[in-house]
């Protein structure tokens, strides 16, 4: 089952034809990819509220389990053989973190 998942505290997805699933947390996250596999596409947001983790530290879980770095449920699936993803923070440092983690990683994985 192919869908998106769009990762913010307080904003929704856009009305644009996607099978969007809505995570507002790292846990949130962890559930959707346990019940409902990879997705192909993720739109992330960086700060997800006071004292929870961010959405690097999102990006970089899924970075880990698909380097097979994770054993929990969700994270450990690894990433949709299609991934794509955007960054729609408002937080330029946070949009910028998380670009050049999941960029310079596919690039090398594409690369193998």
């Amino acid at each position: 089952m192919s869908y998106s998942l769009f990762i913010d505290d307080e904003r929704d997805p856009p009305n644009d034809g996607r099978e969007w699933r809505i995570a507002r947390s790292l846990d949130q996250v962890k559930t959707c990819l346990s019940i409902h596999g990879a997705p192909v596409f993720v739109s992330f947001d960086h700060d997800l509220g006071d004292g929870e983790p961010t959405g690097h530290d999102i990006a970089k879980a899924m970075v880990d389990g698909d380097l097979g770095e994770r054993s929990d449920s969700g994270f450990a699936i690894g990433f949709h053989p299609k991934f794509t993803y955007y960054v729609h923070s408002q937080n330029p440092v946070g949009k910028s973190n998380i670009e050049g983690l999941l960029g310079n990683y596919l690039r090398h994985k594409n690369s193998n």
